[in-house]
C-alpha cells in the first residue's frame, strides 16, 4: 500500500523530484507496521522487544490533530500501574477489630501523592482514580485499588517520580497492615528528537500544504466549534497553514505516546494534521465526528502525502540517512533507555476493562 502510494506521489510531485522507487530500482526496504494498544497498552515497547525495530533506519509516524506541524520531540513519558491492596474484611461496626482496611490503604496513599505533588517540577503529572473501594460500608473492606498515571517531560526525572510514588504506596501498606500488589505495570517514554529528520519532514510538509474547507465543511466546523469553551475555539483556516516548527515547551499541555519508545531506539520523526477542527481535543466525541467525515480524510491525505515525500528523500538520500543516524547518537549522549514495564511481562489483552 505505501510502495504505490510512494509511486503516486512521486508522479504528483515528479516536477520537482523526478523519483519512482520502482522505477529507479532504489535499493531499501519499506515496512508498514500497524501498532495496537497504543492507548494505555504501550504496544510498541512489546514490538521493540520483540525485535521489529532492530534493523530499521528510520521510521516515520504519524498522529491525528487538530493542526498540520511535525512532531519535533517533546511528550510526556508515562508510568501507569494498578496499585491493589489486600486486607482482612470484617464487619466494620460488630467486629472493626479483626479488619484490615485495604480502602483505608488506598485513602493514605491518595494522601500521599497530595503532599508529593508540591515537591515535584511544575511540569510533572500526577491522576488517579478509586477503581475498587470495596463491596459495602458496613464491611472493612479487604480489596482495594488505585489506578495511577505518573508524568514528566523526562524520563530520567519521570523514574525518580516513580521510585517516590512506589515508597508511599509501600508505606501506606505499612500503615494499614495490608498487602500491596503491583499490577498491570505500562509506561512509554518521551519522545527525542531529531533535527536532521526534522528539517527534511518540516520541508515536505511545507510543499503539501494544508487544506481549506468546503461550504458544508466550514458549517459544520462551525457547529461543532458552539460546543467547546468559548476560548477553546481555533481559526478554522489554520487548516490551510503549516505550523513553523518548534520544539515543544516541556511546560505546555502534552500528551503521552508508545511512539516515544520507538525513538530512544532508531531515528524517528512525524507528523501531525488537521483531521479535527481547529480546538477540538483528541479522545472527545468531537474528534470522533471529525475523523468519520471529509475534514478528517482530508487531514488523512495531508499526511501521506508528507509522509510519502518523506520516504522518497530517505530512499535517495542515503547521506540523510546517515545524518540522521550521527544526530540519533548525539541526542542520545548520556541517556539510557529502560521502559518501567518488567522484562517478560506479557501484554495486556484487555487493558481497558480490569
Amino acid at each position: 500500500m505505501f510502495r504505490r502510494l510512494i509511486q503516486i506521489v512521486g508522479t504528483l510531485y515528479s516536477h520537482r523530484r523526478n523519483t519512482h522507487l520502482e522505477k529507479n530500482n532504489l535499493p531499501g526496504t519499506l515496512r508498514y507496521y500497524g501498532t495496537p494498544a497504543e492507548e494505555g497498552g504501550a504496544g510498541k515497547v512489546y514490538m521493540i522487544r520483540a525485535g521489529l525495530f532492530r534493523d530499521t533506519d528510520v521510521v516515520l509516524e504519524w498522529h491525528p490533530g487538530n493542526r498540520n506541524s511535525v512532531h519535533y520531540g517533546g511528550m510526556l513519558a508515562l508510568n501507569s500501574a494498578r496499585f491493589r491492596y489486600h486486607g482482612i474484611a470484617a464487619h466494620a461496626a460488630a467486629a472493626p477489630e479483626r479488619g484490615r482496611s485495604a480502602l483505608d490503604a488506598v485513602m493514605l496513599m491518595g494522601n500521599g501523592l497530595e503532599f508529593l505533588r508540591e515537591h515535584v517540577p511544575s511540569s510533572t503529572r500526577i491522576h488517579y482514580i478509586i477503581s475498587n473501594g470495596g463491596a459495602a460500608p458496613n464491611i472493612v473492606p479487604d480489596t482495594a485499588e488505585l489506578y495511577l498515571y505518573a508524568r514528566s517531560p523526562s524520563l530520567s526525572v519521570l523514574d525518580d517520580v516513580w521510585s517516590r510514588i512506589l515508597r508511599i504506596a509501600n508505606g501506606a501498606a505499612m500503615m494499614t497492615d495490608t498487602h500491596l500488589e503491583l499490577r498491570e505495570l505500562s509506561g512509554s517514554a518521551n519522545v527525542i528528537p531529531n533535527d536532521v529528520l526534522a528539517k527534511v519532514a518540516q520541508k515536505n510538509l511545507e510543499e503539501v500544504g494544508g487544506f481549506t474547507y468546503t461550504p458544508e465543511e466550514r458549517h459544520f466546523a462551525e457547529e461543532l466549534q458552539k460546543s467547546l469553551p468559548p476560548d477553546g475555539a481555533g481559526h478554522l483556516d489554520s487548516t490551510a497553514q503549516v505550523f513553523p516548527l518548534t520544539k515543544p515547551d516541556p511546560n505546555s499541555p502534552q500528551a503521552s505516546t508508545d511512539a516515544g519508545d520507538v525513538s530512544w531506539n532508531v531515528p524517528m520523526i512525524g507528523f501531525g494534521t488537521a483531521t479535527f477542527v481547529p480546538g477540538v481535543a483528541a479522545h472527545t466525541w468531537q474528534a470522533a465526528a471529525c475523523a468519520g467525515m471529509t475534514i478528517g480524510q482530508k487531514g488523512m491525505v495531508v499526511a501521506a502525502k508528507a509522509l510519502a515525500l518523506t520516504g522518497i528523500d530517505l530512499f535517495t538520500n542515503p547521506q540523510l540517512v546517515a545524518d540522521a543516524k550521527a544526530d540519533f547518537r548525539k541526542q542520545m549522549q548520556g541517556k539510557t533507555y529502560k521502559s518501567a514495564i518488567p522484562e517478560g511481562q506479557k501484554p495486556p489483552l484487555d487493558y481497558r476493562n480490569k
